[in-house]
Order: structure tokens, then C-alpha cells, then sequence
């Protein structure tokens, strides 16, 4: 058994480092319980050293997460379109590699140094970066219209 130090915690046992400036912001309070799950277990894998190369497929989400593809899909696009994630390497299914299994999409990490590079923290501009449909007008008839509805 590894020594303890005197908080109970042994300096080589593995962690997620989350700080406050992540769980604070309007990004991360936004997030179903779906995506924050999603956000852990792809963090698990970064090592300090792998980020942009950190390998989750929609399989393993589902399987880890026990929820369906739908909320896996909504689950990743929401920590991309938020800014947690960013996709490196697009995966697919028909793309084999030695063990006859589809690719899986390579992430990085946002909140975390990628590549000798600060981090980009891209979730800390989430309104502003949101791509959404434009506001329409509520429809109104037309004179030609209200003439037909007589």
C-alpha cells in the first residue's frame, strides 16, 4: 500500500484537475449532467502529455455514460459548440485500423495546454461563440391572405 500523506491523498495516484474557473463559468452551468459525465471520462485520459490526441468514440460514451446515442450526440456536440472540446481528428466508422475497429475521434481539451500552447479556454467566450439561427418575424397575413382565410 502507497503512503499517504497527511491529507489521506498519495502524490502518484492519478487526477482530474477541475478548477473553479471551469465549474464557474456560464459554459459549464449550462451543460446537461450527460455532457459534464462525458467531459470527466474524456479528461480521465489525458495524461498531461496526450491532449489532441486523447481517443473517445460515441461507442465507448455510450457504454461508460449507459445512455443512448441521441444524448451521446447532443452529450458531444454541446461541450464542442460550448468550447470544453475541440475536435483534432475527425473518427468514423468505416475508416479500419488494425484491429478492425472504426477511428475515434482525437479531442483536446480546451481548459488544458496543447502542444507546448497555453490553453485556448475557448469555453470562457460560450455566448459569444454560439452559432444560432436568426430571430424571425412572427407571421403576419398578408392582405391577399386574409382575403383567402374570409
Amino acid at each position: 500500500m502507497a503512503k499517504l500523506n497527511k491529507k489521506g491523498r498519495n502524490k502518484y495516484q492519478p487526477f482530474i484537475r477541475l478548477h473553479r474557473g471551469v465549474t464557474e463559468s456560464a459554459a459549464w452551468k449550462s451543460l446537461s449532467c450527460e455532457a459534464r459525465a462525458l467531459l470527466l471520462e474524456i479528461w480521465a485520459r489525458h495524461n498531461g502529455a496526450n491532449n489532441g490526441q486523447i481517443g473517445y468514440s460515441h461507442r465507448e460514451a455510450r457504454k461508460a455514460l449507459r445512455i443512448g446515442n441521441d444524448k451521446v450526440q447532443r452529450a458531444f456536440r454541446d461541450l464542442e459548440e460550448r468550447g470544453f472540446l475541440r475536435a483534432v481528428v475527425r473518427g468514423h466508422f468505416n475508416c479500419k485500423v488494425e484491429s478492425g475497429a472504426g477511428r475515434a475521434t482525437e479531442w483536446e481539451l480546451t481548459a488544458e495546454p496543447c502542444n507546448g500552447q497555453p490553453p485556448s479556454g475557448t469555453y470562457r467566450n460560450w455566448p459569444g461563440n454560439l452559432k444560432t439561427a436568426p430571430i424571425r418575424e412572427p407571421l403576419v397575413p398578408t392582405l391577399g391572405t386574409a382575403r383567402a382565410l374570409k
